[in-house]
């Protein structure tokens, strides 16, 4: 339940605020002084509860009796509304979900109407207080009744981000998936996250797509094998060209060739050759690339006549494109190779061997052959003349588990890729368990047994089995687990039969640690738990407190925890509805850069109000300073458009933190994204912009407008050219409408300092309507400057009730219940001697039993 400051302020003449809790504890002792002294007594052994209930019968249930009863009656239920069950504690309780609109229409001041009996200012507070006290004990001071259990489905955002967790790419699937519904506020709500045929047939699409991507079948990828027979190769010096088509090369001699390389990753480089020399053996070869460095060193043995060529290889790395290789016909014996390796001559990517440095293009030219003409055989050939003879080189490649054009992770991915024999692979098992297993353990969220891999294992080896390849097959079984329910779904039960029959029985059953695990990762990441995570929860160390809070800081130190910002800060100030406006008039108008392309787009207009809630959050600073604080984080047009100076070296595709100080804005009512996600595509709307300060900062969303209604269009004008607060004025004289809009317009002109693009205006614009406002308790401003200021000196503790209950929403998925009030005030009661710190608030949802447990336990008072 909400709990209303305008109410509250009253208390003391200066506007200030006291906790519910003071108050509350201030109104039982005044009751205890001025009664007689038998009820003094009796009150001294009655429990809050009995006190409430009595406070209620003797002050409260009147009121209620005198201004509501007579259109909220079991004889007369406007709007199927019969509060005459609120007479009793028991009867609230029944009537819980009732009883916390009734109090905030009693507060918002929306009911009774304008054509009835109106309550003085002090019974209104006095009968919304006394009710929330009842409301407040009938749900907190009972255990709640066991929930059911709602398996929730990952929304779009969650699956994106689990596919780029799981695979290290950030593909985005879920794009093309339909939009999620939104249910109290957040598109994660388990109660709204259905599953359609045409959303599991999506499912299905995206699994093929996503596993097509990252992992492919290098056989299907361009690689070459070419061959360079020794009548092919260009030699500089002095050849002879031997009968099987050999080329003999003079000692210190140089062969070479050009190469076309499809894509950078290691290629073989085999030699076949020999020594032609019976007394010197074997011989060394070098390989260098086209600036001399040596790539390789080939050992060839001395062959007799035409008997077979020595076959030797190396592996080079080759980028795409065209490569020049030397091959030097060197006469070193290879009985002297391990002594030369420590020779500078002689070391592998160092060593320079610098006459082929000096060779110009008039070189290379003069040993290629003629078009059309042939090398000669020659019959009689001086091997102590040309020592060494190359039959062939061939360059293949490349290999597999080197080659840039693989998906990045499929190497990681795969792990291990079973040996092929002919057409057939062996022990395909084991590779496809090494290789299911940590995916596995990732997208279920926990540990996995043999039992659980084995069906997925099963499908590869059948599929190789028919013929099909190893990475078709495992393809295949990562689709399977991107569609199980497993991973799908987030199912958190009790997970054994006690469990299950304490849970019915209405006790509260802790998560298990990978429960707790997986909570924790998609409230603070809206992702999967990371292998330490999961490595944590295995070792039961979430189970710590302490423990447990330091990993939740290191996640909030991690990247992933920036979808606090895109996911809650953006779902809970609205500005997920930016994607549906045109921004398009933002560069008629001139802004932007030289750059045309530098235009403000829904990201870079969201993104201020993400990145300013995630500063404070990693700041730990005071929840009001998402109203007064002068730093923001703007893109270069949104600094030009807010007329700011932006870092000169800052890039200009990214976010930077810049301090407004007195260009007019403090904090998110001075965000432009915010102000043009509140008014009208051509002027401005103070309703809109009253009602979202009223639902996102002060947690107090209006009643929906009676039937009948007319809207501001519809409403008669004082006169043509009357001024836009001149026209909601006589619209407030509708008694339907007055008791709503008193307070909603007077929020939403605070901010007539900005048109609806979310630009401020002077003071001596004619456009600039009048800025000037009161709220309740004769609290008055001029501009949102001061208006914020005065929210957040005055309303600081309702804006952290705010914070706190779309945390909790968020966290734990489902709607807030009137129990789940008593966890709301206790958090905040925790962090109002700081001031409501934005992580002190974050941290105390996660120790709260709604985020711990499968049934929320009350806490004894």
């Amino acid at each position: 339940m909400t709990t209303s400051a305008f109410s509250r302020c009253d208390v003391h003449a200066s506007g200030s605020l006291l906790s519910l809790q003071r108050y509350r504890m201030i109104v039982v002792v005044l009751v205890a002084l001025l009664s007689d002294s038998a009820y003094a007594t009796d009150a001294s052994t009655q429990t809050p509860a009995e006190i409430a209930a009595s406070q209620w019968v003797s002050t409260g249930w009147p009121l209620l009796e005198t201004y509501c009863l007579d259109c909220h009656s079991s004889d007369y239920a406007e709007a199927e509304v019969d509060l005459s069950d609120f007479n009793t504690l028991e009867g609230v309780q029944r009537h819980s979900d009732l009883a916390v609109r009734v109090i905030s229409m009693i507060r918002f001041a929306a009911m009774p109407p304008e054509d009835a009996a109106i309550p003085e200012i002090a019974e209104r507070r006095e009968l919304a207080d006394r009710l929330d006290a009842l409301v407040y004990h009938a749900t907190c001071d009972l255990r709640p009744r066991p929930g059911r259990t709602t398996a929730r489905r990952l929304n779009r955002a969650e699956y994106n981000n689990a596919i780029r967790d799981l695979f290290g790419t950030d593909l985005r699937p879920a794009d093309q998936f339909p939009s999620d519904e939104v249910g109290g506020g957040f598109d994660n709500n388990a109660d709204v996250l259905s599953l359609s045929t045409m959303l599991m047939d999506k499912y299905l699409t995206a699994a093929e797509q996503v596993t097509s991507q990252i992992i492919v079948d290098p056989d299907t990828l361009p690689r070459i094998e070419k061959t360079f027979s020794g009548d092919t190769l260009y030699v500089l010096g002095e050849s002879r060209t031997g009968t099987f088509g050999q080329r003999y090369v003079e000692a210190d001699g140089l062969a070479w060739f050009d190469v076309d390389v499809p894509v950078r990753g290691q290629y073989t480089i085999e030699v076949r050759g020999s020594s032609r020399v019976k007394s010197r053996g074997a011989v060394l070869a070098t390989m260098h690339t086209a600036d001399g460095i040596l790539q390789g060193i080939f050992q060839l043995e001395h062959r007799e006549g035409r008997s077979g060529e020595d076959f030797a290889s190396t592996r080079m790395t080759l980028d795409a494109g065209t490569h020049r290789l030397f091959f030097r016909a060197s006469t070193t014996p290879a009985s002297q190779l391990d002594e030369l390796k420590e020779h500078e001559d002689w070391q592998v990517d160092q060593s320079v061997l610098t006459s082929i440095t000096e060779i110009d293009d008039a070189q290379i030219e003069k040993t290629r052959l003629p078009k059309g003409s042939v090398l000669e055989v020659d019959r009689d050939i001086d091997e102590e003349r040309f020592p060494v003879r190359f039959l062939s080189v061939v360059v293949k490649g490349p290999h597999a588990s080197t080659r840039e054009d693989l998906p990045p992770g499929q190497k990681k991915l795969l792990g291990r890729i079973p040996e092929r024999r002919r057409d057939r692979y062996v022990d395909v098992a084991d590779a496809a368990r090494k290789c299911l297993r940590p995916i596995m353990r990732r997208a279920f969220r926990g540990e996995v047994t043999d039992e659980d891999i084995t069906p997925y294992v099963n499908v590869v080896k059948q599929m190789t089995d028919r013929g099909d390849t190893y990475y078709e097959a495992i393809r295949v079984a990562i689709s399977a687990i991107l569609v199980s329910p497993r991973f799908l779904f987030r199912i958190e039960v009790p997970e054994d039969e006690h469990q299950r029959k304490l849970a019915a029985a209405g006790d509260a059953i802790p998560l298990s640690s990978n429960q707790l695990a997986s909570r924790l990762s998609f409230f603070l990441w809206s992702s999967l738990p990371d292998d330490q995570l999961l490595d944590v929860a295995k070792r039961g160390e979430l189970q710590d407190p302490d423990k447990r809070m330091g990993h939740v800081r290191r996640m909030l130190n991690d990247k992933k925890s920036d979808s606090l910002g895109s996911q809650f800060a953006r779902q809970w100030f609205g500005l997920g509805n930016l994607q549906s406006r045109d921004l398009s008039e933002f560069t008629e108008i001139g802004v932007g850069t030289t750059n045309s392309s530098a235009e403000i787009t829904p990201a870079m207009l969201s993104s201020e109000t993400e990145q300013l809630f995630l500063y404070l959050l990693r700041e730990n600073r005071p929840i009001s300073e998402l109203l007064t604080s002068d730093m923001t984080f703007i893109s270069r047009p949104l600094a030009q458009w807010y007329g700011v100076d932006f870092p000169s070296d800052a890039d200009d595709s990214g976010v930077v933190p810049v301090n407004m100080g007195d260009r007019g804005r403090k904090g998110i009512l001075g965000h432009a994204g915010v102000l043009l996600v509140t008014s009208y595509p051509t002027r401005n709307s103070p309703v809109q912009r009253g009602k979202w300060i009223l639902e996102n900062v002060l947690g107090t969303p209006p009643p929906e407008a009676p039937p009948g209604v007319p809207g501001l269009e519809e409403t008669q004008t004082a006169s043509a050219d009357a001024t836009l607060r001149e026209q909601l004025e006589l619209h407030r004289a509708d008694p339907g409408c007055a008791s709503c809009h008193r307070v909603m317009d007077s929020l939403g002109f605070g901010l007539e300092d900005y048109d609806h693009f979310g630009r401020l205006r002077s003071k001596d614009d004619p456009a600039r309507g009048d800025a000037t406002g009161e709220l309740p308790g004769g609290r008055s401003f001029e501009g949102a400057r001061e208006l914020a200021a005065l929210l957040a000196e005055t309303e600081e503790r309702a804006l952290a009730e705010t914070a706190v209950r779309r945390m909790l929403t968020f966290a734990i998925g489902r709607e807030l219940r009137p129990s789940d009030r008593c966890f709301v005030e206790a958090i905040l009661d925790k962090t109002q001697d700081e001031h409501f710190r934005v992580r002190d608030l974050l941290e105390q949802v996660i120790l709260s039993p709604p985020f711990l447990n499968h049934q929320a336990e009350v806490p004894s008072s």
